[in-house]
C-alpha cells in the first residue's frame, strides 16, 4: 500500500510541470534566462486550465515559441503566424481545444459506440490522419502555422 501511495504521490507530482515534457523553440532570439522565464510563468498559468498541456503550450505559443500543441490530434509544433498580443494565451487555448475537438468529432464521426468503447480501452486514435487533417485545417485560417517551415 505505501509503494502504491508513493507511486501516487510521483505522478501527481510530476504532472504538475509542464514545461519538463514539452519541447519549445524560441523564435526570437530569447536568452536562456528568458527561456526559464517563460517557462516558469507559464507553467505556472497553465496550473489554472482545463488542460495543464494544452495550456503550458498556448502560453508559451503566445510568448513567441514554438510548441506541440498538448492535445491528441498532433504533435507538430504550431506556432502564431502574426505578432502575438497580450491576451493570446486564452485566445490560443479556445483555438487549440475547439480545433482538437472538431477534429475528434470529424475522425470519429462513423465510430459509433462500440468503436469508441474500444478506441477508449486500447487508447487507440481512430482515423489519425483525417484528426490531424481536420485540426490543421481549423488551426490554420485561425493564424497558425502548423510544423516547421
Amino acid at each position: 500500500m505505501k509503494g502504491l501511495l508513493g507511486l501516487a504521490a510521483i505522478l501527481a507530482l510530476s504532472g504538475c510541470s509542464a514545461a519538463a515534457m514539452v519541447q519549445v523553440t524560441p523564435l526570437r532570439d530569447q536568452s536562456a534566462s528568458q527561456i526559464e522565464a517563460d517557462r516558469a510563468r507559464c507553467n505556472e498559468w497553465a496550473k489554472g486550465t482545463a488542460v495543464v498541456t494544452a495550456g503550458y503550450a498556448a502560453c508559451m505559443i503566445s510568448a513567441g515559441y514554438e510548441a506541440p500543441p498538448g492535445v491528441r490530434s498532433t504533435s507538430q509544433s504550431v506556432r502564431l503566424a502574426r505578432t502575438p498580443t497580450a491576451n493570446d494565451p486564452v485566445g490560443i487555448l479556445i483555438d487549440v481545444l475547439e480545433c482538437d475537438r472538431e477534429a475528434q468529432r470529424e475522425a470519429e464521426s462513423g465510430l459509433g459506440t462500440v468503436g469508441k468503447a474500444i478506441r477508449d480501452f486500447v487508447g487507440w486514435s481512430a482515423n489519425a490522419d483525417k484528426r490531424r487533417q481536420v485540426f490543421v485545417d481549423c488551426l490554420t485560417p485561425r493564424g497558425y502555422t502548423i510544423g516547421k517551415s
